[in-house]
């Protein structure tokens, strides 16, 4: 399922870069409050960071796809009920803060408004490619490696100068623990993007 999904977004990809008339693309930064809802994780937004390329591609005046490629981190904290939830599998000694690194894939339909104001939506997939947490006896992964959301948003550009919202919502229960507990992602993003071409 997951080289299924990979290749159809580089497909995309491709697709877009061949069309290379209207195609632009640059680099992005933004600051992503991230919050991670579920049975033994503190339920509150922290603070961490993405970075990555992205390439835009309109195909009329109104419509296009916007695909991005990120590296993003984030650092959920473990609830003080997390042994108590988690009794036969948890480490007493774990830490209080979790660090995890994702590579993210947004593959966004844009609607343009004008040409200030343009409307961002689609779908987005995270692999979990490094992770700093001990959550769990006999170094046992409590994450998927996979998570899968919807994003939306908005993007005010100014000339090569694009700045944006966003709002993610997990779809994907993250818990590799047990199947008693959902752990659900969602995001909310403040970022400039910066045209190359």
């Amino acid at each position: 399922m997951k080289k299924r999904l990979l290749t159809v977004y580089l497909l995309v990809c491709l697709a877009v870069t061949a069309g290379a008339q209207g195609l632009h693309y640059g680099i992005k930064a933004d600051l992503n409050m991230f919050k991670l809802d579920g049975a033994g994780i503190k339920s509150n937004y922290t603070l961490g960071g993405r970075l990555g390329v992205y390439a835009e591609y309109d195909f009329s005046k109104k419509w296009g796809l916007q695909p991005e490629l990120l590296f993003s981190q984030v650092a959920p904290k473990r609830g003080d009920d997390f042994s108590a939830k988690y009794i036969h599998t948890s480490n007493d000694d774990a830490n209080k803060s979790i660090k995890l690194s994702y590579i993210t894939l947004p593959l966004l339909l844009r609607y343009n408004i004008n040409k200030l104001i343009t409307i961002n939506a689609g779908p987005q997939y995270s692999y979990l490619f490094y992770d700093n947490e001990n959550l769990l006896t006999y170094n046992r992964n409590a994450f998927k490696r996979s998570d899968f959301g919807v994003a939306a948003g908005a993007t005010l550009t100014f000339d090569i100068l694009h700045v944006y919202a966003r709002y993610v919502l997990g779809l994907s229960n993250v818990n590799d623990i047990d199947d008693r507990y959902e752990w659900k992602t969602r995001q909310a993003q403040i970022g400039i993007g910066v045209n190359i071409k």
